[in-house]
């Protein structure tokens, strides 16, 4: 019998034959399959961010020239500093019929919200600074606009300068939303829960509808949020002021919904609302500031309040309502702010620069 035949008989015949190959032990294949399965996982979670990342940058795009213009005119944000951002709700008046001027028809677009927010993540705070859209601005020809004619004249980077100018602080970031696309907004997280102050009655500018609101807490849905945003002639004094502060509870019980969906919701919610919002932030910025705003609504302290709005007829613009020049109240109003103190109780229409009668 030959080695081989020997072997094989050792092997295969003889029953007292032990093999010297050692078995794995069972916590061994344990965590190989373990091990195993965490690669799977791990891949899967890199191809799920890296795919969830391009498709938040690519709805995040308002267009490279309108993207270039915007960076443009941004300040840098200083590292774990807090930073100033500008959200504009822009308005095109295209068949829209919401003005029977002709300068407020057609292809006008106008950005009749502006809100400065100033994001501070380690405090978990955030201030909203409503900028009334009659605020006056100076063209370089000498001529005096409303602040929301700048939009029309140069986008949303001429809006960025025109705001950073007459507040005195640095924009660093900036966020778009059309009224059209707000309502879709809106309706995409089910609306938003709000207390109407008073009755109020608007002609929808999409669909030509009468829409009432009754006063109340209640939800409201995207085509009702539009109204209460539009809405203003309801209220004896102060109409515009109103309106913002409208706008503003608006926005707080949009974060305060998207805050309180569970985790695992979130990546589809914020997929669903980068369709309806434009902005100069990318994916990776987004989600880190998102995780240090993590833990809901109740983490987070809301500070909100309007800039000056006191104002009248003024006759060397045209004969058009614009808010009184008021250099002292802005920097009154933005040292506050900048503080990060809460800037509601604040009078910024006491030191308005008031023309004498003629």
């Amino acid at each position: 019998m030959n080695n081989q035949q020997l072997a094989r008989y050792r092997r295969d015949g003889n029953p007292n034959y032990k093999s010297h190959k050692r078995k794995m032990a069972p916590w061994k294949k344990a965590l190989i399959v373990a091990a195993s399965v965490l690669v799977c996982f791990v891949c899967a979670v890199g191809a799920y961010a890296f795919w969830f990342s391009g498709q938040l940058d690519d709805r995040f795009s308002m267009g490279d020239q309108t993207d270039a213009a915007v960076n443009d005119a941004l300040a840098s944000p200083i590292s774990g500093k807090p930073f100033y951002m500008l959200l504009l709700g822009s308005d095109s008046r295209e068949g829209s019929d919401t003005s029977s001027r002709e300068d407020e028809s057609g292809d006008n677009q106008r950005s009749d919200v502006m809100i400065l927010v100033r994001v501070d993540a380690k405090n978990k705070q955030v201030t909203m600074v409503s900028i009334p859209r009659d605020t006056p601005l100076t063209l370089e020809d000498g001529s005096i606009v409303k602040l929301n004619e700048a939009y029309n004249i140069g986008g949303a980077a001429y809006s960025i300068e025109a705001v950073s100018k007459i507040t005195g602080v640095p924009i660093s970031h900036y966020a778009e939303v059309h009224f059209s696309e707000f309502q879709e907004l809106v309706d995409k997280i089910g609306g938003v829960e709000v207390d109407v102050p008073v009755e109020l009655s608007y002609k929808d500018a999409l669909t030509g509808e009468w829409i009432t609101l009754e006063p109340g807490v209640q939800t409201l849905d995207g085509q009702q949020a539009q109204i209460f945003a539009r809405a203003r002639h309801e209220y004896e004094t102060d109409q515009d002021a109103h309106r913002q502060n409208n706008i503003r509870t608006l926005l707080e019980a949009i974060i305060t919904k998207v805050l309180e969906k569970p985790f695992y919701e979130l990546p589809d919610t914020v997929l669903s609302l980068a369709e309806s919002v434009g902005t100069d932030f990318n994916s990776s910025d987004l989600v880190s500031l998102a995780l240090e705003y993590a833990g809901g609504s109740g983490s987070m302290t809301i500070y909100s309040c309007t800039g000056p709005t006191d104002g009248d007829i003024n006759e060397a613009a045209g004969g058009i309502w614009l808010c009184y020049e008021n250099p002292e109240g802005w920097a009154n109003l933005m040292s506050v702010v900048d503080s990060g103190e809460d800037p509601s109780g604040l009078d910024v229409n006491s030191t308005a620069i008031i023309p004498s009668a003629a």
